[in-house]
């Protein structure tokens, strides 16, 4: 089965595990205290699943637009905007920005959490979004830190992408994909049943990466 069919499968049931759920409010508050939102920004966000960082942040930017290569994600994030009333704000769409059209929408910023690791091809990811950003617009990753043991990913043996980041290399891969004024910062840590040949529960930090367009 590939990613998109394994995301497909689980989205479901996706939010009903509450650490998903809490960890999108904790991402949303870390963005709103990095972030200098004025209230009207036109968003995209990378890979945005179930929708729940956006929809936590509905109401400190002007519209949201949630794009995910997996189907089943965007059908539940849909589901989810029309059950909090945001519809007229935040939209949902089938998009692998890697590989489809791009949209002729501009945005002033870009934001993902926990999905970066999963694109293979991230340099095309990265230059392509900076292509959706206005003159000065930012974006801003949440991601893991490098995890060379690859415990975060041991159950899924269709995994294809990247087992973490060292900071500083992201931070210059930004900077090659056009983005300047690149900062990092730690972004607290999320905590796994780990599968494999790996054991138990494992904490795994995050940072976050904010450059501007």
């Amino acid at each position: 089965m590939s990613e998109h069919g394994h995301f497909d499968d689980a989205a479901a049931t996706w939010d009903d595990d509450p650490a998903k759920v809490e960890r999108a409010h904790n991402t949303a508050a870390l963005l709103a205290d990095a972030l200098p939102l004025r209230g009207d920004e036109r968003v995209l966000e990378i890979g945005g699943g179930t929708g729940r960082l956006s929809l936590a942040l509905a109401d400190r930017v002007g519209s949201v637009l949630v794009t995910d290569a997996s189907e089943g994600m965007v059908d539940v994030a849909r589901t989810n905007i029309e059950r909090a009333g945001v519809g007229n704000r935040l939209d949902a769409r089938r998009l692998d920005l890697v590989a489809d059209p791009l949209p002729e929408e501009r945005f002033d910023g870009a934001w993902a959490q926990l999905a970066l690791h999963h694109v293979e091809d991230l340099d095309t990811l990265l230059g392509r979004v900076h292509e959706l950003l206005v003159p000065g617009g930012w974006l801003a990753v949440v991601d893991l830190d490098d995890d060379r043991a690859g415990a975060f990913h041991a159950h899924h043996d269709n995994f294809t992408g990247h087992h973490g980041f060292d900071r500083d290399a992201f931070a210059e891969r930004l900077r090659r994909s056009g983005f300047r004024d690149v900062s990092v910062r730690d972004a607290g840590s999320v905590e796994k049943e780990l599968g494999g040949d790996h054991q138990g529960r494992g904490t795994f930090g995050m940072f976050l990466a904010v450059g501007h367009a």
